[in-house]
């Protein structure tokens, strides 16, 4: 229910943005504000239920100290996999090995935002973000591990923008307005719990989490 009812907030606050700011880049500007918290919501509680740690208040601390380093991570990672997949579909060869790359690049800060989160040892607050790449780059390229990053990878940034692009086009053929925005609410908001605790859950296992649960 808290997943619900985050998603709710996140989709109306997009759609709030959207419906008053008459502006194309509405929709981008709402999801890289508010989509960021809820990552931080899902990773922070799904880590709780790990721990066997029920204290709310004490995890929803946990979110609102982290989501922040979220926000910066996920624009960051976001940038490199757009840069990296639009350099792919060229159809020059240079550019295509360039693309690859980012794209490994990419891949390997997939868990940058759970360990800004996870992390109990926040300090000092502006090294945040660069140890969470550091750390992210760590536990990826560990044996069998990038090979779960780039599942996550899939899910996480190019499953939503395939499932989003064909509720668009459905959304757009039957003339429904706004259709990029509910199109991204069904695609990314929708399965952004999903994802990211699966995405926890593989960061703690491949860092050799022991969970102090009896």
């Amino acid at each position: 229910m808290l997943y619900v009812l985050s998603a709710a907030i996140v989709i109306a606050a997009q759609a709030a943005v959207v419906f008053m700011w008459h502006n194309s880049a509405a929709l981008i500007v709402a999801s890289v504000v508010t989509e960021p918290f809820f990552v931080a919501v899902v990773t922070a509680f799904t880590y709780a239920d790990v721990r066997g740690d029920f204290s709310t208040g004490t995890t929803w601390l946990r979110v609102l100290e982290r989501a922040w380093a979220v926000v910066l991570i996920g624009l960051f990672v976001d940038l490199i996999a757009v840069l990296g997949l639009e350099s792919i579909v060229t159809a020059d060869l240079l550019q295509k090995i360039l693309g690859a790359a980012v794209i490994v690049v990419a891949v390997s800060l997939i868990f940058a935002d759970v360990h800004a989160t996870v992390v109990d040892d926040a300090e000092p607050w502006w090294l945040l973000v660069p140890r969470s790449f550091g750390a992210s780059m760590a536990v990826a390229w560990q044996g069998a591990t990038f090979a779960r990053a780039i599942v996550l990878f899939v899910l996480s940034e190019l499953l939503p923008s395939l499932v989003a692009g064909l509720v668009q086009n459905a959304l757009d053929a039957r003339h429904v307005p706004q259709a990029a925005l509910w199109s991204n609410a069904i695609a990314v908001v929708l399965l952004l719990p999903f994802v990211q605790a699966l995405c926890t859950m593989v960061y703690l296992d491949a860092a050799g989490y022991e969970s102090k649960r009896s």
